[in-house]
């Protein structure tokens, strides 16, 4: 006779959204959440507004970053080749949101367009980062870049519907995606 040992319990299907949203996407829909922040910051306030953007770039990079030394361990490499490469591309961000002030400050541009400019790049640059990483920063950068057509067009109070609206899409073509996977096949996407 013999002794088998007992299977784990299989996690409900239905237990509770904490178990459900996976640690990527809670990072990413936190992403979403500070760029919906950050359009109120550059309605109310174009000044605050770049330097809420400026500093969005850290918290995107880290994010970036993670999601690379997760993919550069699950294929047995040194993830210090994939952090050197995203310390690059955010301090090349961060580096031309510095020469946007710049062109500002010498009356280039308008300070009214220095928040959704200082956007635009952050858009461009989480997109990229997308491409060359982790597809998902795609969709975050089109967000991004969405929002810049949005305040560029849309009245201010129209924010408050549209960009939710586009942030819950998002978040839940993300979720809906996801939804079949395991844990450990973040890091195989590819």
């Amino acid at each position: 006779m013999s002794s088998a040992s007992p299977l784990p319990p299989t996690p409900s299907p239905r237990g509770d959204l904490g178990q459900r949203v996976r640690q990527g996407e809670a990072l990413f829909v936190l992403l979403v959440g500070l760029a919906i922040a950050g359009i109120g910051v550059t309605t109310f306030s174009k000044q605050y507004g770049f330097h809420f953007w400026v500093a969005m770039v850290p918290l995107v990079g880290g994010v970036s970053a993670f999601f690379a030394w997760i993919r550069a361990r699950a294929r047995g490499e040194s993830p210090a080749g994939a952090l050197r490469a995203q310390a690059f591309h955010w301090l090349g961000t961060l580096a031309a949101l510095w020469l946007v002030f710049l062109l500002q400050a010498a009356g280039q541009i308008q300070r009214d367009a220095l928040g959704l400019v200082a956007l635009a790049t952050l858009a461009l640059a989480t997109f990229l980062a997308g491409v060359h990483g982790d597809w998902r920063l795609c969709g975050v950068g089109i967000l991004l870049g969405g929002i810049v057509a949005a305040g560029a067009y849309v009245q201010q109070f129209a924010w408050v519907v549209i960009v939710p609206a586009l942030a819950l899409a998002a978040v839940g073509v993300v979720v809906w995606q996801r939804r079949g996977r395991t844990p450990e096949s973040i890091a195989d996407v590819t």
